[in-house]
This record gives C-alpha cells, structure tokens and sequence, in this order.
C-alpha cells in the first residue's frame, strides 16, 4: 500500500503504444540513456550520465541527441511558397533553395504556436521542423479544404543533433570534405552509405553542430550505430540536448519560456517580424496592432543569487536541470511575474534562468524575489545572453 511521505522518490515514466517511439528509441535505450520525456506526443530522451557531465561533453567534445521529436510539417505543391510564408510573419521572399531559418509561427492574435527551423528543401517543397506543438493540426486548418494546391503531411523524417566543438571533424569523417563548405544555416540533401539524409547546419546547443535528418525510419539505429562509431576517437558522448548550455546561449524553449499566450515582441524577437511585406501572414493586423500599442511585459535574463538552486530542489527532480514549475516573482508583497527557465551553470558558476515581468521591470540590473516551492531566493535581471555574447561559436 502506497504511503506519503515528506521527500517522495522520482517518479519513473512507463513506456506504452500511445506515445510514439522513434526509429533510435532501442540505441538510446541500449547507450543508457536515464530519463524520458514526452514532446510532440513521442518519448524524447533528455539525459545519460548526469546534467553536468552532458554539459562538458556538449562543451568539449561531441554529443548525439536523438530529437525525432521535432516533427517536420511537409508541405509541397505549386501553392507551397504562399502557404508556408502563410504560417510565418518573417518574410521568406530570400530564402533560398537549400536555406534554413529560425521563425516563429503566429495565430490570428499574434500569439505564438511553434518557433521551427524551416527548411527549404526544393523551389516547391518545404519543411517546418516544429517544437513542441500541434502545427501540423493548425496548418491543416488553415489550408481548409480545396483553398491552396499544396500536399500537407508529416513525413517519414527524424532528426538527430551531431552538436560539439568536435562536430565538424566527426561529420566530415562521415560524409566528407564537403561538410566543411556548408554554411550555417543551410542545408544538404544527401546519403550515408545508401541511408537517406538531409544535413543542415543548425542546433539548440549554442555550439559548432549538424542536424541529421533520417528519411527512412527503418534506419534508425544503423544511422545511430554509425555515428557512434565514427564519433569515438572524439569522445562522442549520446545525450539529450542541455538545458544548461541552451540557457548559457540565450535560446528559448517552446511551452516552457513562450506559450500561445505570448508574442514575438514580447520575447524579443522583433527581428523575425515584418509587418511591411506584401505577402499576407496569420496574425499580421494583430501584431500591427501590438507593435503600435506597445508592450506591458518581457522575457529578460536573470541571475538568481546565492547559492546553487540544485541545493534547494527536492531530490527527486534532477538537479540543476529541470524543475518543472514556473516560479513566482514578487516585488515586495505583489505578484509580478514569473520564472520559466532556470539552472546552475557550472562553467559560470552561477545561477541563470529567465523570467517574464512586467516592462518596467525588465531593466538590467534590477532586483525582484522569487518565491520558490522550497526557498525565497532574490534575483536580478540581466543581459542575454550569458556566454558567448556575440554568438560567434557555432557560426565558426
């Protein structure tokens, strides 16, 4: 008979035919990898060893993530072009066949539904690497039945992330001298040894990396085996992609630092935005009109001082990594906002995170309190990102 107590052990995830697997599920599996989480409804593997050991892997070595959870929203046809820019409000009119770009997705509020990398594959066949969200179900829903001559599907495509400062050695091992001429932010199409890929120069990691997008799902674990294999004399390390080092960059996670109930000034991600293009877009009057009433609120960087939050997290969450709430933000007796992402860096030294609070607020430097679960703890808002300034590495 179960019984409470103060310090409840971690909960461990089942595995079952409603959520999906992906075509790596038994290699990660099998390299020992310690927790799932679900995303995009599949199982999405986050961590092996400890958060801080895949972070030094991630930061000096070489790290693969199986991140077939990005699911791709495919679509094609003579109206592919006018329907993708549809979904989007940055302006893709010089997005060039074999390009890849950061957006965001909006609805008919200017609310933000997913922040893909997109992917232009051929003048008429594009593909939004989604986060996790329903895109596939909205885009569905805006094409409406018989309104564009598009074929709107989710493909047999599962990407991999090759991400480290010894990426570009292991993926030219693999594939080629080639690998050394493309550029970030672009992509190839192309095979491993008769297995069908697309590789593009992109990641979440905020280093040098490689997606590697499997088009044969029944490949999966020999495209895994093979990298491994490849990645060896490099140290290659098989995680899931670091919460910790994301945040060092600055890079936003879907759902966890913006929701539906956000939009892309808020974040500040003014420069995805282009109210003055001729091509229509879902959410374009919304956002006129939120550009020009200004915002209340922002997405800022903070450091929370004192000690390491692992040290106040109850142990059946993984320290350092992930806590699953929201945290509230006080200025003195008053609730004004709230914390989304946090971690200890251990390469920083502190405790960095980011919080949404009210405009005037959001000025760097200024200090708030956040009331944890488990200890007020104060905190102050500053610049982002928090390491490599510039985000001059993964562009080397």
């Amino acid at each position: 008979m179960a019984t409470r107590t103060n310090t409840p052990p971690k909960p461990h995830l089942g595995f079952g035919t409603r959520i999906r697997k992906s075509p790596f599920f038994e290699s990660t599996l099998a390299w020992g990898c310690k927790e799932y989480t679900t995303y995009n409804h599949m199982y999405f593997p986050v961590y092996y060893n400890t958060p801080e050991e895949d972070f030094w892997s991630l930061v000096n070595d070489v790290t693969l993530w199986d991140v077939s959870v990005e699911r791709q929203v495919e679509i094609k046809g003579p109206d592919a072009t006018k329907f993708t820019q549809l979904l989007t409000p940055r302006n893709l009119s010089n997005c060039a066949v074999d390009q890849c770009k950061y957006v965001l997705n909006t609805n008919y509020e200017g609310g933000i539904l997913s922040d893909p990398i997109l992917l232009r594959l051929a003048e008429d066949h594009w593909w939004y690497s989604i986060s996790d969200s329903d895109l596939l179900l909205w885009a569905m829903g805006v094409a409406g039945k018989d309104k564009y001559d598009i074929e709107l599907r989710e493909p047999d495509v599962s990407p991999l992330q090759v991400q480290g400062p010894k990426s570009r050695a292991l993926m030219n091992d693999l594939f080629g001298s080639w690998i050394n001429d493309l550029k970030y932010y672009w992509c190839k199409q192309t095979d491993l040894n008769g297995i069908p890929v697309v590789i593009s120069r992109t990641g979440w990691s905020g280093e040098i990396g490689y997606e590697v997008y499997l088009r044969d799902g029944k490949r999966g674990a020999e495209l895994y085996e093979k990298i491994m294999a490849a990645g060896k004399q490099y140290k290659i390390a098989p995680t899931g992609p670091s919460q910790i080092r994301r945040v060092e960059a600055g890079i936003f996670s879907y759902f966890q630092d913006m929701r539906v109930t956000d939009n892309p000034f808020e974040i500040g991600m003014d420069r995805l935005i282009d109210l003055d293009m001729e091509a229509d877009f879902v959410g374009k009057e919304a956002l006129k009109k939120i550009k020009k009433e200004g915002i209340k609120r922002k997405l800022v960087g903070i450091e929370i001082l004192g000690d390491p939050i692992s040290k106040v997290v109850p142990p059946q969450y993984t320290p350092g990594y992930f806590v699953p709430d929201h945290w509230p933000v006080f200025d003195d007796k008053k609730e004004i906002g709230y914390v989304t992402s946090k971690c200890f860096s251990p390469r920083l030294k502190k405790n960095i995170g980011y919080a949404f609070i009210p405009i005037e607020y959001a000025k760097n430097d200024t200090q708030f309190e956040i009331r944890s679960p488990y200890a007020n703890l104060k905190a102050k808002v500053v610049p982002l990102p928090f390491f490599d300034p510039k985000k001059r590495i993964p562009i080397k």
